[in-house]
């Protein structure tokens, strides 16, 4: 029954984002956006997560605890994940221009994710977790907020460090790699009214979480898995290369590793 309440909100959600504008254009390009979004998700769910091969299961993960299978990287993963998805389907609706882009954007980001977690439940590694939807609604009610609030979308990035880990090889699952990974939020020096006109306009704060050494393939830890959060100063590159818009976009997203100065507490 609690599969099937999942199947009917996907669907609910899917079927509310549509309905504000049926006409033609804006129907067709939510329609084909969210196949295509689903489509490549299923792909990679029956290629590397062997969905659909078991019975559909309910699986308790917890949050950040040390006895996750991940430490909550997952879970800042499922966040920024769904973060991104929605982002980008804002961008297509805008351009396209659909009706009320910003809420079909995040209802069908949420519509999608949650189509992952069913495939999650017939998996023999994962099953549909509850948390995982939590953090996939944060990331999706994120990029709403941002994309809503202009002056706060000027502050805040949502970015992914990523390098891949010591004991990583293309065999396994790089979308799964989460000891090579940084998820962190950075607040723009420029965007700050104080801070616009002097040399602090090209610094911004950021704070992240990561954990190292909780995947089967990590090199042992020497005091065992290590979770972390941190806060440093770095280069603020998308303010650098403001001109330059196609980076300064992808710069907003991603992180170029070591690019900051920073202190962590691990635990």
């Amino acid at each position: 029954m609690k599969l099937l309440f999942s199947i009917s909100l996907a669907i609910a959600l899917f079927s509310s984002s549509t309905h504000a504008d049926t006409r033609g254009r804006s129907r067709d390009t939510i329609l084909l956006d969210f196949s295509a979004a689903a489509g490549a998700m299923t792909a990679w769910g029956i290629a590397r997560w062997d969905w659909f091969q078991h019975s559909p299961k309910f699986k308790r993960e917890g949050w950040f605890g040390a006895d996750t299978h991940a430490g909550g990287a997952d879970k800042t993963g499922h966040f920024y994940m769904s973060y991104v998805l929605s982002d980008l389907l804002l961008w297509d609706f805008r351009r396209q221009g659909v009706h009320r882009p910003e809420r079909a954007a995040a209802l069908t980001a949420l519509a999608t994710m949650t189509l992952l977690e069913i495939g999650d439940a017939t998996s023999s590694k994962y099953g549909f977790s509850t948390e995982d939807l939590i953090a996939d609604a944060g990331g999706v009610l994120a990029s709403w907020l941002l994309a809503t609030r202009p002056e706060l979308d000027e502050l805040i990035d949502i970015r992914m460090e990523y390098w891949p880990s010591a004991g990583f090889d293309l065999t396994e699952d790089a979308a799964s790699d989460y000891s090579g990974m940084r998820h962190l939020i950075a607040l723009q020096g420029s965007a700050i009214p104080a801070l616009a006109n002097t040399p602090l306009r090209w610094l911004e704060l950021q704070t992240g979480y990561y954990t190292r050494g909780f995947r089967s393939y990590d090199r042992p830890m020497e005091n065992g898995p290590e979770r972390h959060v941190y806060v440093g100063l770095g280069l603020s590159l998308p303010t650098l290369l403001h001109k330059n818009r196609p980076a300064k976009t992808l710069l907003s997203y991603l992180q170029p590793p070591n690019l900051n100065l920073s202190v962590s507490h691990s635990f």
